[in-house]
């Protein structure tokens, strides 16, 4: 089961974070330290973890809240981006400025302001500790905005002052001096920890903008790039495994073949052993059987002859085992296929005609073809 965490980054970066664990919009557990996961998910943290939200101590951003009367809440967040940069201590390229949502073009826009260093540290921070998407949010705006005076309350081990334009840390030594005779009002915990929860979906300010925007989250993740490389894996080892039962089988069948080939041949000669020699001496045998070139030179002779009367067809050939070819011949006339025997027994066939049948119009001739 996924759970949404908070985590509420202490003032002193030595000192050890707040955890809260939600489920069900509401918070579950509270601990100190970074061992948030349940002890069964540790290994687990990509399938451990909903949502997450760093919350950030006063001191670590500077906030501004800057009007921009006459523009689109659009252009009015983009000005106050770049007036709240150059309003900052330091280098405009090494800070950082993240402008909370105001459809409100009258309200003003409040932009937070931090080191990009900084940024750096808590994003590496929190993707250390299986918690990378988390969106990070200051702490002084958890607070609801006074009309006047100030609000405070404790933000996790953190006192934490707001007023209409400015916040700051309640411990801090000018928060005396920043509150004066203003009056100040207490708000208790369980209202903070409805907004922490709320914060979770909707935080007031995020500062994941611009070049520390949060990533879509990847089509491929690693855990499911490792499904994937697993079942390529099993699916290539079973392709293998098919590939070799296929080998052994077609192997088998090929001996069991060759066995029947040399049973065969032993048949019409004892002494052949070999299956690679078999078809040779057969073809050998049969050819001194049957005539010059076995069959095919039997056929040659045949196809030849026939030239001598273009009105002859062959209707039927075979082979017999000792290698006699037996063929029919049909012709209009008798003459006809006459012409064709005798062509054939002029080129040194001993012919053999076993019966002449009139089929039709058509006479039908049996021939053997003994030589």
């Amino acid at each position: 089961m996924k759970h949404d965490y908070i985590i509420l980054l202490p003032a002193d970066r030595e000192a050890q974070p707040l955890w809260y664990r939600v489920a069900e919009e509401r918070i579950v557990r509270r601990g100190r330290g970074t061992e948030w996961l349940p002890p069964a998910l540790a290994e687990d943290a990509e399938n451990a973890v909903g949502n997450a939200m760093l919350v950030l101590p006063p001191h670590a951003t500077t906030l501004h809240f800057i009007a921009c009367p006459g523009m689109t809440p659009k252009q009015g967040a983009a000005a106050a981006r770049l007036m709240a940069l150059e309003a900052s201590i330091g280098d405009a390229e090494q800070l950082h400025a993240a402008v909370a949502a105001n459809d409100d073009p009258d309200a003003p826009h409040v932009v937070a302001v931090a080191s990009q260093s900084a940024m750096a540290h808590w994003m590496g921070w929190a993707k250390e500790h299986g918690i990378g998407q988390a969106s990070i949010v200051p702490s002084a705006l958890l607070l609801p905005a006074p009309d006047n005076g100030f609000v405070r309350a404790p933000v996790g081990s953190t006192e934490v002052v707001r007023g209409p334009d400015t916040a700051f840390e309640g411990d801090d030594q000018t928060a005396t001096l920043i509150i004066g005779d203003a009056p100040v009002i207490s708000l208790p915990a369980d209202s903070i920890d409805e907004a922490l929860v709320l914060a979770l979906d909707e935080p007031p300010l995020d500062l994941r903008q611009g070049r520390f925007a949060r990533r879509a989250p990847a089509m491929f993740d690693s855990a499911r790039l490792r499904r994937m490389a697993i079942m390529i894996g099993l699916i290539a080892l079973c392709g293998l495994l098919v590939s070799l039962i296929t080998i052994i089988r077609l192997h088998a069948e090929a001996s069991r073949l060759d066995s029947q080939t040399v049973a065969l041949a032993k048949t019409i000669d004892p002494g052949i052993d070999d299956p690679s020699v078999a078809e040779a001496r057969i073809s050998g045998l049969l050819a001194e059987r049957g005539g010059r070139g076995g069959f095919s030179g039997m056929m040659a002779g045949l196809m030849t002859a026939m030239q001598a009367n273009p009105n002859v067809v062959l209707t039927n050939v075979s082979q017999s085992a000792d290698g006699a070819l037996r063929v029919q011949l049909a012709a209009n006339k008798a003459e006809e296929i006459n012409d064709v025997l005798i062509a054939f027994q002029e080129a040194g066939w001993r012919l053999s005609a076993n019966a002449v049948q009139q089929r039709g119009a058509r006479l039908v001739a049996d021939i053997m073809v003994v030589r």
